[in-house]
């Protein structure tokens, strides 16, 4: 199949011969959906890849028009695609998660599928972005065209791992809060990222965004609410606060971010979305402003230094 690796169909084989002796309804519906995910396989593979008629100029100006319409037919085959498999592998979780063969490598797989789109959003975030040089933007344009003609083959992708690495890092190190300076978040995510991460974060010094951007990512947390609950912990001489006590003194009050949920890994997309979304606003409302509140995500700041090393 297109975007199901080897181990994944051997995987789907045990499961099926499993549901087939204890959730034979349930069985029949996944062999069906699987059936369907073949069909969109076939009509994904039907258009030609896209670097192949690929003028990279032209064809970018149209993509980041943020217009579906002018995305390739390919790509929104394999959108299709993936979502069908998602929603395979988030049928499947709900069933087996509490059976580890079978819930750990569904949980993972499914993961990998949230960070495709994910990683296509950074790409795009960053290719918008006035303050990247041509010569990265052009890298990161190869790079997207390499994402969407290879599905979810992505490990040959040249920044993927990079990236995959950080999510997942921070997929098993949620936050403890405690003093809210988020030392000891950055050091246990540091502690599963490889060379090139520590190498980021010696470059980027002292850098307010960077830090401010990290922080969100680790804490879960906006800028602004990271900042009100700092002073909180000062005006009550507190000298730390927990996950329980920080959820009773909002109360009410919403966080900026939802939080992630181990149980559906889709949350991660909508993290980054959310994270995106509110330094956009900083951009158009901050930009004049003094504000230390990051104006980028993580994600797109790694990506830059990235491919900027290339």
């Amino acid at each position: 199949m297109l975007i199901c690796k080897e181990n994944e169909n051997e995987l789907i084989v045990q499961i099926l011969a499993y549901l087939d002796e204890t959730h034979l309804k349930e069985s029949e519906y996944i062999k069906n959906e699987l059936a369907w995910l073949e069909t969109l396989e076939k009509v994904t593979l039907h258009y030609p890849e896209i670097r192949d008629s690929w003028e990279r100029d032209r064809t970018l100006d149209r993509i980041l028009a943020s217009n579906t319409l002018h995305l390739p037919p390919r790509v929104m085959n394999l959108h299709n695609y993936l979502v069908t498999k998602l929603h395979i592998f988030s049928t499947l979780f709900a069933i087996l998660k509490d059976i580890s063969a079978f819930g750990i490598p569904i949980r993972a797989s499914m993961l990998t599928i949230t960070s495709f789109f994910t990683m296509e959003k950074v790409y795009s975030s960053c290719l918008r972005d006035n303050f990247i040089s041509k010569e990265v933007k052009n890298l990161l344009a190869d790079e997207l065209v390499f994402l969407w003609d290879n599905g979810l083959n992505i490990k040959k992708a040249c920044f993927f791992g990079h990236l995959e690495q950080l999510w997942v890092a921070r997929d098993k190190t949620p936050p403890t809060y405690g003093t809210m300076d988020g030392n000891s978040e950055v050091i246990r995510l540091s502690m599963e990222m490889p060379r090139e991460w520590d190498d980021f974060l010696k470059e980027q010094g002292d850098n307010k965004e960077t830090i401010n951007a990290l922080l969100e990512f680790v804490f879960g947390l906006s800028y602004e609410d990271i900042i009100r609950e700092r002073e909180r912990l000062s005006r009550a001489k507190m000298q730390s606060v927990n996950e329980a006590e920080l959820k009773k003194v909002f109360g009410a009050t919403e966080f900026a971010y939802t939080s992630i949920k181990r149980v559906d890994p889709s949350r991660f997309y909508d993290f980054f979305i959310e994270r995106y979304e509110k330094t956009l606003f900083r951009r158009r409302i901050l930009m004049e402003e003094a504000s230390e509140a990051p104006k980028r995500t993580i994600e797109e700041i790694y990506l830059e230094y990235l491919a900027s090393k290339v």
